[in-house]
């Protein structure tokens, strides 16, 4: 079943590799770089996974747009990505149900979440 996906990542590479993969598997994905772009996005699509990193550019972080949608949509998959992973936030990420990986991750992990019913 396909997905709506917002992915936001500020890295242009990775967000280019994961954007690619995540449509081969007929997923639909809108993407964006910065936290504040993902709210507003957030404001008009009705969105079943946000994959966000962690660290962003801007006032706005990763985990305060899962924080966002977790409350705009309760109940949708939520998915945070770091490269500076620490078991503080690990924390942060399951008090607010996202699943957490550190980078490098596995495409096929990530696809599983993406695809797994909440």
């Amino acid at each position: 079943m396909a997905c709506n996906v917002l992915l936001v990542e500020d890295d242009a590479l990775s967000r280019r590799n994961l954007v690619i993969y995540l449509q081969q598997s007929a997923h639909n994905v809108v993407q964006t770089d910065t936290g504040e772009a993902a709210i507003e996005l957030m404001s008009q699509v009705e969105f079943d996974v946000v994959i966000s990193d962690l660290r962003l550019p801007g006032r706005i972080n990763g985990m305060d747009v899962l924080r966002h949608h977790s409350q705009m949509l309760p109940g949708k998959r939520l998915i945070l990505l770091t490269a500076f992973g620490s078991d503080k936030t690990r924390a942060e990420a399951e008090a607010i149900r996202a699943i957490y990986y550190e980078k490098p991750i596995s495409m096929e992990d990530l696809l599983g979440s993406v695809e797994t019913l909440p």
